[in-house]
């Protein structure tokens, strides 16, 4: 009987390859982390591994790589939605044994597996890797993910270095766009509870009606459409860490329920009456001030506390310019692997004109601007002015100009000259645009802050923007 261990992200995955192999005759064991997989590995032969490609915490071809020196008579078989000719070739050539695509054929699976030739014998480590690379994965080059050397920066990382090692609850709290998922993820791989599920769950996403099904799961027949027993969140990362980003779009009756599942560290499912032991670390993230928001009773103060043991703060991209070169490398190295092309560069205009742009949208407008600007290179796969986003452009010469502005009326008038200064209405159009300008230069023109400042709905800034031909 060939021993055979599942890794894969996804648990539901894991669950369904375990009933079907084990009726087939095999002896299964399943995880959805990759680190834990190579302790695993470590601890026991298995004569073959099935792996999903695209984990989150390694590439395919890294834990390939580790496998193949932690337990060289151990074969690997890849698995993905998304496969490509080039990956497929490439995990083959380096001594895979099959590479196949998602939804799962039963036949070819079983086929892939039989064909495999399930060499036994006792697990062998290469005596000329150091212990400490068997045992050691650096979570930040797993997670692919990548840090800059500015103040902001290195402060941040030790404190996440430091906080991970706790079992402390984490609000990771910065703008959109920031990377608090990659952050969450990256307490979670420095953590004790990096071998356990990662759980990760968008709040805004969950309407009332669904939330509590979502997070603690339902019995069958709890209400209408509930046709099989459901398993939460809660459940799925019970022993390892739940990260509930954006948390203040949670209704105040989710917030209670949530309250006591982390004070009693139990939780019960939708029509169900069985009390449910948990041991989940929870890490949350908001754009938002919770403590403001719970003064204002839209959040509640009794959780707030309860989740706030650390608050770890993201700093914006234009709080760290000098780490911009260093993003931009890494997106444009990034996209080039993906559009199979040389390695694109940017003209020393379009540097300027990134560095002078504020980036409202952090690090998740940066990719995307470069991924954009990627598909239309020009001579030498060189990066011209001519591939910016028409909203860089005009931010540049519209919104950078009026940074320089003294908010006043005479200057205000300047955007406006039609306007009549002894009419009445216009002049208090003059004092409400002087004021949002203030105001957008305050917060460094994030809409959304504004409009909480301006205490008006973020729509009705972006029309008075549109008056004002500033870009939004």
């Amino acid at each position: 009987m060939k021993n055979i261990l599942i890794i894969d992200n996804q648990i539901s995955i894991c669950n369904l390859l375990n009933k079907f192999l084990t009726k087939n005759n095999y002896d299964v064991e399943t995880t959805s982390n990759a680190i834990h997989a190579l302790e695993i590995l470590r601890e026991k032969h298995f004569d073959l591994t099935i792996i999903e490609y695209h984990l989150p915490d390694i590439s395919g071809i890294k834990i390939l790589d580790r496998i193949q020196k932690i337990c060289p008579k151990t074969e690997v078989i890849f698995m993905s939605s998304q496969v490509t000719l080039k990956n497929a070739v490439c995990v083959i050539q380096k001594g895979a044994l099959n590479f196949i695509s998602k939804p799962l054929n039963p036949d070819e699976l079983l086929e892939a597996i039989k064909s495999s030739t399930g060499k036994s014998g006792p697990k062998e480590v290469n005596e000329a890797v150091p212990k400490e690379e068997l045992n050691v994965l650096d979570p930040i080059t797993d997670l692919g993910l990548i840090f800059g050397q500015c103040r902001k920066t290195t402060e941040m990382l030790n404190k996440i270095k430091r906080v991970g090692d706790t079992k402390y609850s984490v609000i990771i709290q910065g703008e959109t766009g920031t990377g608090k998922e990659s952050i969450a993820r990256l307490l979670h791989a420095y953590s004790p509870r990096k071998v356990m599920p990662f759980i990760a769950v968008d709040c805004g996403s969950l309407s009332k009606e669904i939330a509590g099904s979502e997070l603690f799961g339902h019995e069958k027949g709890a209400f209408t459409g509930a046709i099989s027993q459901k398993v939460g969140f809660f459940e799925q990362a019970n022993g390892g860490t739940i990260f509930l980003d954006e948390i203040a779009n949670l209704s105040l009756d989710i917030q209670m329920a949530l309250l006591r599942a982390l004070q009693e560290k139990v939780i019960r499912r939708i029509g169900g009456d069985k009390e449910i032991p948990t041991d989940v670390r929870v890490i949350t993230a908001t754009n938002e001030n919770l403590l403001e928001k719970s003064k204002n009773s839209f959040f509640r103060e009794d959780l707030y506390f309860r989740l706030s043991e650390y608050v770890l703060k993201v700093p914006a991209l234009r709080e760290r310019k000098s780490e911009l070169p260093l993003f931009i490398d890494f997106f444009l190295k990034q996209t080039s692997e993906e559009l199979k092309s040389p390695k694109l560069k940017l003209s020393m205009e379009v540097e300027a004109r990134l560095q002078e742009y504020h980036w409202p949208g952090n690090l998740r407008e940066l990719k995307n601007v470069i991924r954009g600007m990627c598909l239309f290179p020009g001579e030498d796969n060189l990066i011209q002015k001519e591939t910016l986003p028409d909203h860089i452009l005009q931010s540049i010469h519209g919104i950078q100009k009026n940074q320089s502005l003294q908010v006043n009326g005479k200057e205000v008038q300047e955007l406006f000259p039609s306007f009549d200064e002894y009419d009445l209405r216009s002049t208090a159009l003059k004092a409400e645009y002087s004021r949002i300008i203030e105001v957008m230069k305050k917060v460094h023109f994030n809409k959304t802050k504004a409009a909480q400042i301006l205490n008006i709905h973020r729509k009705t800034l972006y029309s008075k923007l549109k008056l004002m031909n500033i870009p939004y």
